[in-house]
């Protein structure tokens, strides 16, 4: 009976889907207060403009957590199926530091897509890096993936996986 009710339990767990989380900090929070530059994630992904989209929740989640200045920083292209994700970030990068961005927040989508087979489960891996803009340190990275339910859209599944990385996120609101 003990063997049946552990084999079940482990099937229910492997049913509800898997994600996998994994950071790393400096020694100092981030500050809420900062002014955060998100540029486009670089797209590791199958799918077109994974990165831009991770990159769009990205910012309505740090707004949503209590950040005071979030800009999003998606360059315009010609033809947004063929760019050139490494010209598209310094491009990025180098304007979100004219305008005063104190934090660049970067990463990759290394997976954004739906699983072939009968449910189609959707499949998300993504990584975060948060760097200093005065002499480009790392202060948070991490990185997370997850496959979903067979209903659940893919950016659903984004959407958690992002929400668990900043989870992660060592953050505090200073008095400006």
């Amino acid at each position: 009976m003990l063997i049946r009710s552990m084999t079940v339990g482990l099937a229910l767990v492997f049913l509800a889907g898997c994600s996998v989380l994994q950071s790393q900090q400096q020694a100092e929070p981030v500050d809420l207060n900062s002014r955060f530059a998100i540029i486009p994630l670089g797209n590791l992904s199958q799918t077109p403009q994974a990165g831009d989209q991770a990159a769009s929740i990205l910012s309505a989640l740090l707004r949503a957590r209590g950040a005071a200045e979030v800009e999003l920083y998606l360059p315009a292209d010609d033809n947004p199926l063929i760019y050139d994700n490494r010209a598209r970030q310094l491009e990025a990068i180098e304007t979100a530091r004219e305008d005063g961005a104190e934090i660049i927040v970067s990463g990759t989508v290394d997976e954004w897509r739906y699983k072939s087979g009968l449910d189609g489960e959707p499949a998300v891996g993504l990584t975060l890096e948060f760097r200093n803009a005065d002499d480009n340190s790392v202060i948070w990275s991490a990185t997370g993936a997850r496959t979903g339910w067979g209903r659940e859209g893919v950016t659903v599944a984004g959407h958690k996986v992002l929400d668990e990385l900043l989870d992660e996120l060592p953050v505090f609101n200073s008095a400006r």
